[in-house]
Parts: structure tokens; sequence; C-alpha cells
């Protein structure tokens, strides 16, 4: 993770420490940092989807054997009454 915030602006950092360290709202950090709230929000998901991408195991998440074992049951939706 240390290796995926360095590669982010100071900007980036700044968004991601006020919204999940400091629970601020994408409106609360849109006026912190002058910036308008469509902007953040845009930001947020680019960071996210970038996160997830760096965070990724090498070979996928397939690679650890992750998913490829549950039972075909394991994979349908729960019906709800």
């Amino acid at each position: 993770m240390r290796a995926f915030m360095n590669t982010l602006s100071r900007t980036e950092r700044l968004i991601l420490l006020l919204f999940y360290a400091d629970q601020l709202s994408q409106t609360e950090i849109g006026l912190v940092l002058d910036i308008p709230e469509a902007r953040v929000c845009t930001m947020l998901d680019k960071l996210r989807e970038q996160a997830g991408a760096a965070l990724k195991p090498k070979g996928g998440y397939a690679a650890m054997g992750v998913g490829s074992t549950l039972p075909d049951a394991a994979y349908r939706a729960v019906p709800v009454n």
C-alpha cells in the first residue's frame, strides 16, 4: 500500500486520507481542497480502481486459488423470501 501511495500526487493522497482516515464527505473534501465535489467523486473512483489494480496479486486471484475451489452453489444467488 505504501508503494501505491508514493505514486500519487499530493492532492490524490489528501483525498484518500480525508475520505478514509478523517471520514470527510466528498462535499467537505471539495470545500477543504477548493475543488468541485464532482471532481472529488471522479478522483475517488479512479483512485479506488488504481488501488485495486496495484494491490491485486500477480497472476490474479485465480493464481492464489481464490474462487476456484468454491462449489458451484456458492456462486448462485440466495433466494429472498
